[in-house]
């Protein structure tokens, strides 16, 4: 009945009185012992009597509480083993994340932090509990006017803000999160800590590299006959540049402008639209220069905010040509090269012939390509399914009369199967 030894005892203990008793009784009054037992000849044996009952009961009920409290304990180490298990499982959890987190109180002091920031600042793991935040990071006497925690206790809201650490030459995100208990009350704060340096630096270089290009862009424009010839060089090199961020982006802009061009000849567009939709399509994509390689080299389905991101191209595209006169009128047609027939396109949600002519005819030579090209998540799918998604489309996605002519162009076997350029080449065109 009992597992623990201690238990058993004081069980049969009890037993072994209660026995021996009736044994005794036994032996002096045989057949009469319980009568005995009930009505003593003695007055004070009723005392004697409730004691060795007593002692029974009393046995079992202490055996009982005896083994509760066994198997109580038993839980009590199991769930500190457990929650000692827990708490390694999270220890080395958090020492492996690539970023720094602390958990620090109102005070600014560090409740707990992760390896991370032990090797950032030189401080021993177990030392940094205790200490003030703004010590450990900026070997300051006091938080920074720009501390999220600060912002955080003053507006209740998270904060997040960059930081440029001068002694360690390294970019950082930091942000504030308050951590709630059970019952909704701000326990502590999570402080992480991202290095961002290398993003950065790739920025820095990325907008060096386009304010520096869009210098001579300026430039040539003013002496735009006498210099034709380099300007186009130039927007060419440009949009290889722009195609050149990944390996599926090489050839995109200069094969999407091969097949709007034909397009527009074959409906009869004059030079001038000609020369304009060239241009659009060398630069159509410039908007993505900003974007991170990380989501547009992405091999799995992109996330809404991520969708979000790439969607902004067009306006992206539009904001970074307008400062350049010469080319004011490719403006409209860039920023609506993903606007649909059916009005369900970004990022204005124009319908018909509220689009531009040459912005339906580049959304249709975009396509095209994208549909003909690989793409980080699957293999071309080949020109006879672009071939049925455009005659499908039309009319919902697509303007019909543009997708006719392309076809027709398709017909006569003006493009092959790899299409104006090398497919390998190929950009990757998020089609929504």
């Amino acid at each position: 009945m009992w597992s623990s030894k201690t238990a058993t005892g004081v069980c049969l203990f009890g037993w072994l009185i209660f026995i021996s008793y009736i044994l005794y009784d036994y032996l002096h009054y045989r057949g009469t012992i319980i009568g005995h037992f009930l009505k003593p000849d003695i007055p004070y044996e009723y005392f004697f009597h409730f004691v060795i009952v007593s002692s029974l009961i009393g046995s079992q009920i202490t055996a009982y509480l005896i083994e509760q409290r066994r198997r109580l304990l038993q839980r009590t180490i199991l769930s500190e083993r457990r929650l000692n298990e827990v708490l390694r499982e999270w220890r080395i959890t958090l020492d492996a994340m690539p970023y720094g987190i602390m958990l620090i109180d109102r005070e600014f002091n560090i409740i707990r932090a992760n390896r991370y920031i032990s090797d950032i600042t030189g401080i021993p793991l177990n030392e940094l509990t205790g200490k003030k935040c703004y010590k450990v990071l900026h070997s300051l006497n006091d938080s920074i006017d720009e501390c999220p925690l600060r912002r955080l206790l003053m507006s209740s809201t998270s904060e997040r803000i960059e930081i440029f650490d001068k002694d360690r030459g390294r970019y950082f995100i930091s942000s504030v999160t308050p951590v709630f208990n059970d019952e909704g009350e701000i326990i502590a704060f999570a402080h992480p800590l991202i290095d961002i340096t290398e993003l950065k630096l790739k920025e820095n270089d990325l907008r060096r590299s386009r304010d520096a290009f869009f210098n001579i862009l300026k430039d040539i424009n003013r002496a735009h006959k006498e210099l034709q010839d380099i300007y186009y060089e130039l927007l060419l090199a440009f949009s290889t540049a722009i195609d050149a961020k990944s390996p599926w982006t090489r050839g995109h802009s200069e094969r999407v402008t091969h097949y709007a061009i034909m397009i527009a000849r074959e409906m009869g567009l004059d030079r001038r639209d000609l020369e304009d939709l060239r241009i659009a399509g060398l630069l159509h994509d410039i908007g993505k220069i900003g974007t991170h390689d990380v989501i547009l080299d992405k091999p799995s389905r992109l996330t809404e905010d991520e969708l979000s991101i790439v969607r902004m191209h067009p306006v992206n595209g539009e904001k970074i040509l307008r400062p350049i006169k010469g080319l004011r009128r490719i403006l409209p047609i860039v920023r609506s090269h993903h606007e649909r027939w059916d009005g369900r396109g970004y990022p204005d949600g124009l319908k018909g012939e509220e689009i531009p002519l040459l912005a339906r005819i580049l959304f249709v030579a975009d396509s095209y390509d994208s549909m003909t090209s690989d793409r980080p998540y699957r293999p071309s799918p080949g020109r006879g399914y672009a071939v049925r998604e455009l005659k499908r489309c039309a009319g919902t996605q697509f303007d019909p009369r543009v997708v006719e002519a392309f076809l027709k162009i398709i017909d006569r076997e003006l493009i092959d199967e790899k299409g104006a350029t090398d497919r390998e080449l190929g950009k990757d065109i998020r089609l929504n």
